[in-house]
């Protein structure tokens, strides 16, 4: 019936159609996939933010691993001196 519309676009527009939201089949699926497309959004921000923080704590093991422990940090210093 209608073209490129996946399941769960389907099962939206049905509960629109059933609550009464909307009487129209066509602007059920027209509301369902504008309702569908935003939770998917959300969850692909979702998942790069926590891919984000899952290299942050990868970054702060291996910081704290023994073979980088002895490595001079500040961030305040511009330049390295000599005396290292």
């Amino acid at each position: 019936m209608y073209k490129n519309n996946d399941e769960a676009i389907n099962w939206e527009a049905k509960k629109l159609l059933d609550e009464g939201v909307y009487t129209d089949t066509e602007q059920a699926y027209l509301e369902a996939e504008k309702r569908v497309n935003q939770i998917r959004e959300k969850f692909r921000e979702h998942q790069v933010k926590q891919q984000f923080k899952l290299q942050i704590k990868s970054i702060k093991k291996k910081l704290n691993n023994d073979d980088y422990a002895n490595i001079p940090y500040n961030k305040n210093r511009k330049y390295w001196e000599n005396d290292i």
